[in-house]
Order: C-alpha cells, then structure tokens, then sequence
C-alpha cells in the first residue's frame, strides 16, 4: 500500500532521540523569548538531539492563549532553522482554535504537528473522537501525530487507532501506554504510521527488538545529559553498531537518573496520584543544569525551599548540576 505524504515525512523525519520541552516565561510570566533561543541552541548543538516537541503539555500549552501559542510556534521555527525536525502540539478543546494553530504551523514550515485526544466533553465515545480527528483532516494538509495521553482524561483503544491511521494526515503516534497497549499498536498499523513511545527506560529494547524506530518525546533527553556526556545518545549508537552488550552495560548506568526522574517526574504525577503536572519540577531541574526556564504559571507552584533543596542534592549525586563533572 502506497503511504500517503504525511506519512512518507514522519518515516523519513521522526527517527532517533525527541526531547519534549517545556516553554520559559520570563519573572512577569510572559514569553522569555532569550531563554527559548539559549534552550533551542543547547538542545541541538549541545545535545545533538534528533527532533524537537513544543508547546505540548510539559510545556504549559494549556495556560496559553493562542495568540501567545502561535507566537510560540514562530519563535520555535525560527530558532531552529530547520536544523532538525520541529513537532508542535496544536491541540485546542475549541475545534476551530486546534484547525487554526495546526494551519499556522503548516504557514511557517513547522515539519509536523500533534493533537491529543479531544478532552471535552470528557470521556468522549469513539464516534466523537473520530469526527474530531476525521474534521480536522478536512480542514488541513499539515502531517499530523495523534497523542494518546492520560491529560486527555481517558485512552484510545488500538482498534480505534488502527482506523484512524488510515485518515492521510495521521502519520504517527506518541503513545505512552502499558508496554501490551503499545506492541498492538505497532502490530496493527507500524507499517503505516510511526508508533513512539515516551519512556527513556524502555527506548533500548523497543527500538532493538521491536522496531521502533524514535523515542518521541520526552524532557529526560536533556535532564539525563548535557554537552561533555550524552549516554543516552552513546548507548543507541553502540546499539545500532550491534555493540549490543556495550549499550545494555551503558544504559544500566542510568538507573541513578531514573530513580531520580521517577521521583520528581512520575511520582507526583501518576504514582501518588497528587494532581499536580511536575512542570516546576522539570523546570528547577533544568535550572540547576543550567539552563533556566523562569516560573511555573498558575494554578501550577513552584518548589518548595525544602523540595528544591532535595532536588539539588539528587542532581548532585548524579553530577548534572552546572558544572559537576559526572561520576564516572
């Protein structure tokens, strides 16, 4: 089966290691439009990541007007000057405001765009969700990933996500789900869309056994490393030069990281169930690497004295605060 455009650019584009970003404000909670620019040259000429993802939920998309989101956009496009593939997050709960940010995105050049589960009304049947995606479709050319996220309030099933990758814009997924959910969606539409998964941990074994051929998205690509050290990116290579043994022995070095990611990231989101999004905490932990990306907006807070304390002392363990060499 011939694959649609959009189809054709996400299999060529959306290959290797996504960092997902969260946006800087500045003090009076405006765009830091300095910030953006200094974060956009560390994650590619620092990092060398493969792709970037914005304005997504770790990026406070949903305390932004649109006028400020498409502002975001622009900054975005015109940072990276297409040195690598851009993803912006157009979703919107009005459906004309997710039609008119995905459009602008397509305007200025942006590689591809993503639009998670429509969220309101909430739990929507399969019949919404596929008039919300089937609408858009008709609305634009711009290649577009579907985003299986638990913000939505609930999950699309792979059957229905099967159906939805035959509409000719939908060229991938970013579906962070039980590994059972994520291996059946591989198997009934990898062929024609690009099944990713957000979680570092598991990035080696997907990739190496199952075809994966992206980690898109997730912030740990530039909390894990920084420009003198980039394990994440050495144990893929060592990986695709079949040094398999060298990049299980390397990826098992992060357990320190991800113990630390797990309590700062995960845990007050999805183990302990506190409600909050741990934007403040991605944010301060990028701060102490230094890379600074200001406040949290509201209803969001930031981090305690105490909180920011024990932040710094794990950081430190690990050596990623600003200018620690990393233990060896």
């Amino acid at each position: 089966m011939a694959l649609s455009k959009a189809k054709e650019t996400a299999f060529e584009k959306v290959k290797g290691l996504w960092v997902a970003i969260p946006t800087p404000f500045t003090a009076d909670g405006a765009l830091d439009e300095v910030a953006l620019q200094a974060s956009v040259e560390h994650y590619i000429e620092g990092l060398s990541v493969d792709g970037i993802f914005c304005g997504g939920v770790m990026g406070e998309f949903w305390s932004m007007t649109v006028a400020e989101r498409r502002r975001l956009h622009g900054l975005m496009a015109d940072a990276v000057t297409g040195r690598v593939p851009l993803m912006v997050q157009t979703s919107h709960h009005v459906f004309e405001h997710c039609v008119e940010l995905t459009n602008h995105a397509e305007e200025i050049g942006i590689d591809l765009a993503i639009i998670m589960n429509p969220y309101y009304p909430p739990r929507p049947s399969d019949d919404l969700v596929r008039a919300w995606y089937h609408g858009i479709a008709a609305r634009t050319s711009q290649p577009t990933f579907l985003f299986n996220t638990a913000y939505s309030g609930y999950s699309i099933s792979p059957a229905l996500i099967e159906e939805l990758s035959d509409i000719d814009i939908i060229c991938g997924i970013k579906n962070p789900k039980p590994r059972s959910h994520l291996l059946e969606v591989q198997d009934r539409c990898g062929d024609r869309i690009v099944v990713c998964d957000a979680a570092e941990e598991e990035w080696l074994d997907l990739h190496l056994n199952h075809g994966f051929q992206a980690l898109m998205s997730t912030p740990a690509i530039a909390l894990f490393q920084t420009p003198d050290s980039r394990p994440i990116a050495e144990y893929t290579s060592l990986a695709d030069e079949g040094r398999l043994e060298e990049a299980w022995e390397l990826h098992a070095k992060l357990d320190g990281h991800r113990r630390a990611f797990q309590r700062w990231m995960r845990d007050p989101w999805l183990t302990n169930m506190a409600g909050a999004i741990p934007i403040a905490q991605l944010k301060a932990w990028l701060g102490l690497m230094g890379l600074p990306q200001g406040p949290v907006r509201l209803p969001l807070i930031p981090l305690s004295d105490e909180e920011h304390a024990e932040l710094t002392a794990d950081l430190d363990a690990l050596g990623l605060l600003a200018g620690a060499e990393a233990p060896a």
